[in-house]
């Protein structure tokens, strides 16, 4: 997607064609890659807890639950990407008051490449029609995942987890 093609890179308004669907007739295209090459330089260091920064990620329109979230841990663990099975719309939360369909149980992780601060390194977050493809690089090697929309596989825990398929649908922007 080239935010600079159509103008409309901000999701600030409520327009909702500022946002891309996975079969988008505003850019023509079914594929969406979001790529970042980077380094982490700074990050917080809080004693007895590891960092938390997250440096991507991937949300449907009016959806609070993140699709995606990339996040880096500190030196030695394995970037983290978590993700939601499911979701609601109208941004309508998940929580204690709301325990709707076990979405308490929606989020799952699973891991990526391990990275040392202050050395570049880049993630690729590409989702289509079939599913979600997550890499991370650096120049020892790639880690990726590919993750098919209504099909199980195994998070980091060892649990089975399937993303559903109406986050593919033709009304989720």
């Amino acid at each position: 997607f080239n935010a600079q093609a159509l103008d409309t890179c901000s999701t600030s308004n409520d327009d909702r064609m500022t946002s891309w669907f996975i079969d988008d007739s505003a850019t023509n295209t079914q594929t969406h890659k979001l790529t970042s090459v980077l380094r982490i330089e700074e990050y917080p260091s809080i004693s007895g807890q590891d960092p938390k920064v997250v440096v991507g990620q991937v949300h449907g329109w009016e959806i609070s639950q993140a699709l995606v979230k990339v996040l880096w841990e500190g030196e030695n663990k394995p970037v983290r990407v978590i993700m939601n099975q499911g979701f609601f719309t109208d941004n309508e939360k998940c929580d204690d008051d709301n325990p709707v369909n076990n979405c308490d149980e929606w989020s799952f992780s699973i891991e990526l490449g391990t990275y040392a601060a202050d050395v570049d390194w880049q993630y690729v977050i590409q989702v289509d029609e079939d599913g979600i493809y997550l890499a991370t690089e650096d120049e020892s090697g790639v880690v990726e995942k590919q993750i098919n929309w209504g099909v199980a596989f195994q998070d980091k825990d060892g649990d089975s987890v399937t993303l559903s398929e109406d986050w593919a649908g033709n009304d989720i922007a």
